[in-house]
């Protein structure tokens, strides 16, 4: 079986300065749920950019190389990453309203990507709401009339209608309460059932990663040090994980 997403030896970096992702590697399979975490500024936020071609100069891939079903696109045009974000890749970022038209209403969003996908629109947008648990009159919203956790479930209801192969979830549900993170994390699980998309969730919070991904791949320094169930973070040889595994106990406790 081809993978969904592999990534050998890639390497990030400004010219004529130490590399920001060096030589990092990973595989994910078809319809797998992976999370990815680490301390802050370990490389998260860039490894997704990375992996959509949304990299910023003079930042660049250096080497290495990254295969979406088997297709290498490490070097693909930009034309091309056109192409294949939204149905091969799709992310959901931090701040979800960067990602949505502010003057255009929900409902037109919805339908535009419906009319990608090629399904009928009324029906794709009505379903996909109801999916992510929003009120049908969501639809008739612009993006300034939602809170942070009704965009981040509109985004997934697009990737729900857009039926990605990959689906890069980054720090999603950062800065939310408890119920909001409670309907994110239940949506992308929804989504990740009906489309069989893969599911790459980023984070700093084994808590969530462990609501939604099998695997953990533990990043420190820009590169992987472990790649695991959570449940064995705790007994790793990496350093890096087993921090993580120790604060989140602690934090535990102390709730």
């Amino acid at each position: 079986m081809v993978d969904a997403l592999q990534v050998s030896d890639l390497t990030v970096a400004v010219p004529g300065a130490p590399p920001l992702l060096d030589r990092l590697g990973f595989r994910i399979r078809p319809g797998e749920r992976v999370g990815l975490v680490g301390a802050s500024g370990c490389g998260k936020s860039l490894t997704a950019a990375a992996l959509t071609g949304l990299l910023r100069p003079p930042l660049g891939i250096i080497g290495g190389v990254i295969r979406i079903d088997g297709q290498e696109v490490h070097d693909a045009a930009p034309k091309a990453w056109r192409q294949l974000r939204g149905r091969g890749i799709f992310q959901i970022f931090q701040s979800p309203g960067t990602a949505l038209t502010p003057a255009r209403r929900i409902r037109a969003q919805l339908a535009e990507a419906a009319g990608i996908a090629g399904s009928t629109q009324r029906r794709a947008v009505a379903h996909a709401l109801e999916a992510v648990a929003l009120d049908a009159h969501v639809a008739d919203c612009f993006p300034y009339q939602l809170s942070g956790g009704m965009k981040q479930r509109v985004l997934i209801a697009m990737a729900l209608i857009l039926r990605p192969r990959i689906l890069i979830a980054d720090e999603p549900t950062t800065g939310l309460d408890v119920l909001t993170e409670r309907d994110i994390l239940a949506a992308l699980g929804t989504m990740a059932d009906e489309t069989g998309a893969a599911l790459l969730f980023i984070s700093h919070d084994l808590r969530a990663v462990a609501e939604v991904a099998n695997r953990t791949l533990v990043m420190a320094h820009g590169t992987v040090v472990e790649d695991a169930p959570i449940a064995d973070l705790a007994r790793s040889s990496a350093p890096a994980a087993r921090q993580l595994a120790e604060a989140a106990r602690a934090l535990q406790t102390a709730c």
